[in-house]
């Protein structure tokens, strides 16, 4: 009983750590004050979209992130029309190297020479930390003035192996993102 009581405890501990090291999107959202998002019934996309290629080409990202915001948006009450939308939704990618310092108090324990033969020596350790840190943008514009009436940057620390954002990442972040987006109310 002891036995499975320590494998039970164990295994907590570990998915609590397994799940600490899970990179999860920092979100950031601003709205234009002025924007009454009661009017707003209908949205579209901008052609081309910020995360297409130059020559036009619609990325696979793109047609994922269309697919995550189109789910978002209709699931608060938006109707997507691509002829007359009040609403144009855009995004855009981009990625950096982050260079971490860290510089912590370090203790030595050795084995010396001549007629000191052990020793303790203290001073400072430095800790050097490079990764990749992507960051996705989705803008919502007023289509009658022009206007960037809300905004969203959600930027998260990549995985050794990926580009950019994938398709998972980029439809949680969707969601995490569209979460505080204002609720369409039916007139």
């Amino acid at each position: 009983m002891r036995r499975t009581m320590n494998l039970v405890v164990l295994g907590v501990i570990s998915l609590a750590l397994a799940t600490g090291c899970v990179s999860s999107p920092r979100v950031s959202v601003a709205r234009d004050p002025g924007a009454d998002f009661s009017t707003f019934q209908t949205f579209a996309f901008y052609e081309p979209l910020g995360t297409d290629r130059p020559d036009g080409t619609i990325t696979v990202l793109s047609q994922n992130l269309k697919q995550a915001v189109r789910r978002e948006l209709e699931s608060l009450g938006y109707t997507y029309e691509a002829a007359n939308p009040d609403l144009r939704v855009n995004f855009f990618v981009e990625s950096r190297e982050v260079i971490e310092g860290r510089q912590g108090p370090a203790i030595d324990v050795g084995y010396g020479m001549y007629r000191h033969p052990y020793g303790v020596w203290t001073g400072y350790d430095t800790d050097i930390r490079q990764y990749t840190e992507s960051t996705l943008h989705v803008d919502v514009v007023d289509e009658e003035r022009n206007q960037l009436v809300w905004e969203a940057v959600s930027t998260q620390r990549l995985k050794d192996h990926d580009l950019t954002y994938e398709q998972n990442d980029a439809i949680g972040s969707i969601a995490t993102i569209f979460a505080d987006f204002p609720l369409r109310r039916l007139r």
